[in-house]
């Protein structure tokens, strides 16, 4: 056994997961609620404690394949050692741009920092002991990491939910992304500990093994050394996820940290005789759970260092290695191609939009359709890879793009004008219109990208100087006076690193960032700038502020997450989209829509609507509205619509109407309202 006092943890934390994620399952009882979970901020004092002793393993190897079959893994060390598999994954990913102190966690809510390993981020609150002081070499590379939960790990989470994007982050995560793809762009890790799952009835292991498949290849697809974790609850009743775990860290080679085995010794096995409901664990196993927990880490750590280095080739910055892409010819579709009967001319007012879906990392164009809101008839204008960059003011013409060249075409896509064949062509939102008809375009030069004005028939008449960084994508503006953009670098397509929000006057009187401010949009009259707030403690804030993003007015809305807002032709009312999300699961609820008067910051609510990553469009007389964006289905995802007028409140779904649907997840990238011709 450990010494008792080898080991002092200082405090502990606590976890009440209260409920499961909202239509997955029953709810696990607990004795307290989601509010009794004790933070890093009001640690409990707790004595010395006793904590099973795992062999410690010095300079850690690869594993022969000696291996204790899986069913024998209640038999299987607490600590893992480094396997040949966890070698060649490290290897693979230092080629793949990853942060050498980074680890995440995907897990529930015993995976959370209040419960697990948050403290070691904190020293006045845990104390090694003379044994283990070699651990704190493994606190510092991965410091700032411990009291990091990281988009796949919340309450309730699940195998399941992981996977799914109704549980990620909108105002972190891409369209699309689900909470695991999420954490692994974001924090780009070397090491995952994966700590699920919680059971209810129904669930199977099959599908848990289905479904842990996909998030093994996932993690090692990202170069990341995925390290699985047993539980120490058998709430199934035959240990059947423990023996699952153990089959696929046996199938994949991939290290197992034994949880179930650490907490034998203790009183109970480490269950809380407390609640006795079967899966919550005691006071002491928490303890155990975060220290054999930074063993683990520190095990295949050190076993990955001592593997051959191999020199480190970060993801480039496409901003500076862009190669031109020859003018290619833009044809129309002809004809028809959705749900349409009749003839194909276009003769009342209809949303164009651009699609695209989540494919190998980045998003796919799929096209640029038409929905003819008079006669409910959708058709396709543009077929895959031609992207919808936006609309003339006069709904006369639309600016499209393939690769990195720039079109200019009629609304049925005919007769099209090539613009420029330097268009960065690795995001959605690269070309704007101007009230004056005049375009603005990020184009590359030089390898470097710059933002030039256009004229409408592609002449260059100014390009804007010193911007001081690379522009990746330029915000929709009905101002000819100022151009707002952001910086940052793209990976793959629609995947880029924002680094932040500008805003440049015409006149070159202004070239400045804008603290503090999240996709700025100005409204039509130039007076008045709408925005989100930057800080993630205020995602619901709606801001207004001036051009220049100055005298800011913040105006907090109901519900978690501010992800849309559009500016009225008139400028005197602003439509905007609130994320419900709940706060225990993160689950995406659906939507608040309301329209706030920038003046009197009066609010006016409108029906809920249960769209993802919506777009919303003010109809020409400003008396509609259109929310169009992304839905579940049977079939994997649908592209759906809503449609309300200003002064009845009543919904009308469209999504019979605009029926395409597809396995992998569907986004409007850009969307318009055009006017009757």
């Amino acid at each position: 056994m450990r010494r008792k006092n080898s080991l002092i943890l200082l405090v502990a934390f606590l976890c009440a997961c209260g409920s499961l994620p909202e239509g997955i399952g029953t709810a696990v009882p607990a004795r307290s609620t989601v509010t009794d979970i004790p933070s890093a901020t009001a640690p409990i004092a707790l004595p010395p404690v006793t904590i099973l002793a795992p062999t410690r393993v010095s300079n850690p190897t690869a594993t022969a394949d000696t291996r204790l079959p899986p069913e024998r893994w209640q038999e299987w060390p607490v600590i893992p050692s480094v396997t040949e598999r966890a070698i060649e994954i490290y290897r693979a990913g230092q080629s793949m741009g990853l942060d050498p102190h980074a680890f995440s966690k995907v897990g529930d809510c015993q995976s959370v920092k209040a419960a697990f390993m948050g403290y070691f981020d904190i020293p006045e609150r845990y104390s090694l002991g003379n044994d283990y002081v070699f651990l704190q070499q493994t606190i510092d590379n991965f410091a700032g990491h411990f009291t990091t939960d990281g988009q796949a790990v919340k309450g309730g989470f699940n195998a399941a939910a992981v996977l799914s994007p109704l549980w990620a982050d909108p105002t972190v995560c891409l369209a699309g992304e689900n909470p695991l793809e999420c954490e692994l762009r974001v924090t780009k890790p070397i090491i995952v500990i994966v700590s699920l799952e919680v059971w209810w009835d129904g669930r199977t292991t099959v599908q848990y093994e289905i479904l842990m498949h996909r998030i093994l290849d996932t993690i090692i697809s990202h170069g990341a050394v995925p390290i699985l974790a047993t539980k120490a609850d058998n709430v199934e009743g035959d240990n059947s996820l423990n023996l699952t775990t153990a089959r696929l860290a046996y199938e994949y080679d991939l290290p197992l940290w034994n949880f179930w085995a650490a907490v034998q010794a203790l009183p109970a096995h480490g269950m809380d005789m407390i609640r006795k409901d079967g899966f919550h664990i005691s006071t002491e196993a928490w303890s155990t759970r975060s220290f054999t927990g930074l063993e683990a880490l520190d095990s295949i750590w050190r076993g990955l260092q001592a593997a051959p280095v191999r020199t480190a080739n970060p993801i480039a910055n496409l901003t500076a290695t862009l190669e031109m892409v020859p003018p290619s010819t833009l044809n129309p579709i002809s004809a028809p191609t959705l749900n349409v009967s009749g003839i194909p001319k276009i003769d009342s007012e209809q949303i164009i939009f651009g699609l695209s879906k989540r494919q190998d990392g980045g998003f796919q164009s799929l096209g640029v359709y038409s929905f003819d809101l008079a006669n409910r008839q959708l058709r396709q204008i543009f077929g895959a890879g031609v992207q919808f960059q936006a609309a003339s003011p006069d709904g006369k013409y639309l600016l499209v793009s393939d690769e990195s060249t720039l079109y200019r075409t009629n609304t049925d896509g005919t007769q099209a004008l090539q613009l420029t064949d330097s268009l960065y062509p690795y995001n959605f939102s690269e070309a704007i219109w101007l009230s004056n008809r005049q375009i603005a375009a990020i184009l590359t030069k030089t390898n470097a990208t710059g933002i030039s004005i256009l004229s409408v028939d592609g002449q260059e008449i100014n390009e804007l100087h010193d911007l001081g960084e690379s522009p990746v994508e330029i915000s929709p503006s009905s101002n000819t006076s100022y151009i707002y953009w952001k910086s940052g670098s793209c990976s793959f397509m629609g995947v880029c690193k924002i680094n932040g929000e500008w805003v440049y006057s015409v006149d070159e009187k202004m070239d400045q960032e804008l603290t503090g401010l999240l996709n700025p949009d100005l409204s039509p009259n130039g007076n008045i700038l709408a925005s989100g707030a930057a800080s993630t403690a205020q995602q619901n804030m709606l801001v207004f502020a001036s051009a220049d993003g100055t005298a800011p007015r913040q105006i907090p809305l109901p519900g978690n997450n501010l992800v849309e807002y559009a500016w009225s032709s008139e400028g005197d009312a602003l439509a905007v989209v609130v994320a419900l999300r709940s706060d225990y699961s993160g689950k995406v609820m659906g939507n608040r829509n309301f329209v706030v008067n920038p003046r009197t910051l009066d609010v006016i609510e409108y029906p809920q609507t249960n769209i993802l990553n919506p777009r919303v469009l003010w109809s020409p007389d400003d008396t509609s509205l259109f929310w169009i964006g992304t839905i579940p289905d049977q079939n994997g995802f649908k592209i759906t619509g809503s449609l309300v007028k200003r002064s009845l409140k009543q919904v009308m779904d469209l999504s019979s109407a605009i029926n395409i649907t597809d396995l992998d997840y569907l986004v409007v990238a850009n969307a318009a309202w055009l006017p009757f011709p």
